[in-house]
């Protein structure tokens, strides 16, 4: 017959073994799932360091520096012209300079850094350097805002994208209009992702589920539509996260549009016609693994975040 001290000493050892076993599951499931496998951000917090890096925005009317959204680190990272690391902030929560997975970012007219703070539901301002500013958008109760843009009036407008809308705000955070509704006509979107100003100054939206670009003005009229070809409806398709983001081309004749499921950049002008992709270097290696943001910087350079490959990617396209 085993003593009471004996006993306890087993009992300990059980539950010990149980841990050991629990654990060892625990973290064979998450590495065997690459939805889940990415939010592992203890090593990718390092500085120029990423895990699932979505928008990206490179200051071209200033000195060629470039801000990235590591969204599942919870931080904005800014980077010099030539790549090198300058600074980083934010922390995961949802107290000012904090976030909850950024997705969106644009720059204003004075060099201001906005973030759609999307599972924040709202949006945040801050200095070149990181200072904090004010924040603004938790009124509208938006539902995941995976974009915006800043434009050269000074107007933000969000993408809602769950409730497939745009909500127009002024410089100083008021609410102006809510523009759509959820649905597939005209001024309908259906989770809306990137968005960019042409430079016709018309809004150029990628209405994801929808399979388009919409255009609209900044009074919320309707301008024109074009297909995109290629995207996919699922929010992961060939273990990519489907988010579209746009930009213009720096002498403005194109818009350059990323495909995740396809590992691509498509290119088309303004209209949605002479339709280019971009998927192999000169080598014909696959220049990508997951596309997501995209911004492109002067002299025909430019910038994809690659949430597959967690890392920022570069391409030239002389024909800007």
């Amino acid at each position: 017959m085993i003593s009471r001290q004996e006993f306890a000493i087993s009992i300990v050892l059980f539950f010990c073994i149980l841990v050991i076993i629990f654990s060892k599951f625990s973290t064979e499931n998450v590495r065997g799932d690459r939805r889940q496998s990415a939010p592992q951000a203890v090593s990718a917090a390092a500085e120029g360091a990423f895990t699932t890096p979505r928008a990206i925005v490179v200051d071209r009317e200033r000195d060629g520096s470039f801000y990235v959204v590591d969204s599942r680190n919870h931080r904005i990272q800014k980077f010099g012209p030539a790549g090198n690391f300058i600074l980083s902030w934010g922390t995961q929560g949802d107290g000012p300079a904090q976030f909850k997975e950024p997705c969106g970012i644009d720059l204003g007219p004075d060099g201001s850094v906005y973030v759609s703070d999307t599972w924040n539901s709202r949006v945040q301002v801050f200095t070149p350097t990181g200072r904090f500013i004010m924040e603004f958008g938790r009124e509208m109760s938006m539902w995941g805002p995976r974009d915006l843009v800043v434009t050269k009036q000074g107007n933000v407008f969000v993408a809602d994208t769950g409730n497939g809308k745009i909500e127009k705000f002024s410089k100083d955070g008021i609410h102006l209009m809510t523009i759509g509704g959820k649905g597939d006509g005209v001024l309908e979107f259906n989770e809306p992702f990137g968005m960019v100003q042409g430079p016709d100054n018309n809004i150029y939206v990628a209405d994801r589920i929808n399979f388009r670009i919409q255009v609209i003005t900044e009074e919320g009229k309707y301008v024109r539509e074009f297909k995109v070809d290629g995207w996919e409806r699922g929010q992961i398709v060939n273990g990519c996260l489907m988010e579209p983001y746009i930009s213009i081309s720096s002498g403005g004749k194109y818009i350059y549009i990323t495909d995740s499921s396809k590992g691509q950049v498509l290119r088309y002008n303004l209209n949605g016609a002479n339709k280019k992709v971009f998927e192999k270097n000169e080598r014909g290696e696959d220049l990508f693994g997951c596309p997501i943001g995209i911004s492109a910087g002067k002299d025909g350079k430019i910038y994809v975040t690659d949430s597959g490959l967690q890392k920022l990617v570069t391409f030239m396209d002389e024909d800007k």
